[in-house]
């Protein structure tokens, strides 16, 4: 399997997650898009803790594979 880069781009407001933020998500051994956990966990990980919150849903952001 291949590994895939995909860019996850905020597309509106969200408690501190603020419309243009983005993270990029590698993954490794799979052809599938970048899964709602993954995606919190990078914004959270490079913007800081409690940035994204579980709630936060996949339709908040555009996500493009690279």
């Amino acid at each position: 399997m291949s590994t895939l880069l995909y860019i996850a781009t905020a597309k509106k407001e969200y408690g501190r997650l603020a419309k243009g933020m983005f993270v990029e998500i590698v993954i490794r051994n799979a052809s599938r898009p970048p899964t709602q956990k993954e995606v919190i966990e990078a914004i959270n990980k490079k913007y800081g803790e409690k940035t994204a919150v579980n709630g936060l849903s996949l339709s908040n952001f555009d996500i493009v594979k690279q």
